[in-house]
């Protein structure tokens, strides 16, 4: 049976897929009359945007699943359907291209054999977009999922073990620290040089941006940029259902964060005394978060829906072609 508020569609199932006291884990919808082209489905979502979003709220992602969206610019028309504001891709790590007019982008272009750690999207700065989107145009040869998890279960099950953890965590917060390149290095998951992070071209510019968002940052002799963020929320409260989350990038910098310029595990400390994450209980985190993932293979067309508040995503490694592409919604 579909959601009661949203007509044309009926809920499906999808390989990896989780079920949590009762709520599947992506929810799967699949077309069904009236939903034949790419034109149907962009005046339907613009109809029941409203509806689709509370859906998003309460399963946490939504997975469309063979509807007739087939080009970037399709994936675009479904973005924009949705009415949000598009949320610019400034401070972010990964390396992207624009594919069409600042809407769509690729998925971070690390390398194949590079599997992408576990994260909330810019949990790393003071502001985030509330809303994420993937679209598969070609699915990898082997591998290549978009591994999703529901962030409020990673906390529960973290604080039943080491409830001192998650009380520092709640109290001072995290501070990352990265070391980015004057220009973007592809062969690195978080090589996006600070030129390309800050959309400028000069170091004054990257410094009154810097300035403006609270960090501190370092020049260093060849050119790189030290930075370090002000003490960010590690846990926050999702806006609409109260619920504490696990939101930061506490994964992806402690296990993932690692280059020719960076160390992973010296990438992030606590926000007030600075000190190093406790390794016993980061590795719970990561066991945790691994066995709680709802992984699915991709099929072309598919269209991922993510409340970026409430779940966390990663990459898998992959044997190419795959061309994942993306857009983000403040």
């Amino acid at each position: 049976m579909p959601p009661a508020t949203i007509p044309n569609v009926s809920v499906s199932e999808c390989d990896g897929q989780r079920t949590f006291d009762g709520v599947p884990f992506p929810l799967v919808l699949k077309p069904q009359t009236g939903l034949s082209t790419s034109s149907d489905v962009i005046s339907w979502l613009s109809t029941n945007a409203e509806a689709l979003k509370g859906e998003l709220t309460k399963y946490g992602a939504v997975l469309f699943r063979d509807f007739p969206i087939q080009t970037p610019e399709d994936f675009a028309a479904f973005v924009e359907a949705l009415g949000e504001e598009n949320f610019p891709y400034i401070g972010g790590n990964a390396v992207r291209t624009n594919v069409v007019r600042d809407v769509v982008f690729t998925a971070n272009e690390s390398p194949p054999s590079e599997k992408i750690p576990w994260h909330h999207e810019m949990a790393q700065l003071p502001e985030y977009p509330t809303k994420l989107l993937f679209f598969c145009e070609r699915p990898a040869a082997r591998g290549g999922e978009t591994p999703i998890v529901l962030s409020f279960r990673v906390l529960e099950r973290v604080r039943e073990k080491h409830p001192e953890f998650v009380a520092a965590l709640e109290e001072q917060g995290v501070r990352y620290i990265r070391v980015a390149p004057e220009e973007s290095d592809p062969t690195s998951a978080l090589g996006r040089g600070w030129k390309s992070t800050f959309k400028v071209e000069t170091r004054e510019e990257a410094e009154e941006r810097m300035k403006a968002d609270g960090y501190e940052w370092e020049w260093l002799p060849n050119g790189d940029l030290k930075t370090i963020t002000k003490p960010l929320p590690a846990v926050k409260k999702h806006p609409l259902t109260q619920r504490p989350q696990f939101f930061n990038q506490v994964i992806a910098a402690y296990t993932g964060w690692n280059d020719s310029r960076n160390v992973s595990k010296k990438a992030i400390v606590l926000g007030k005394d600075g000190t190093f994450l406790n390794e016993e209980a980061m590795a719970e985190v990561v066991r945790v978060t691994e066995e709680e993932k709802a992984k699915f293979g991709w099929q072309k067309g598919d269209v991922l829906l993510v409340d970026n508040l409430q779940a966390m995503h990663s990459r898998s490694d992959f044997e190419p072609p795959r061309r994942i592409l993306a857009s983000i919604l403040r």
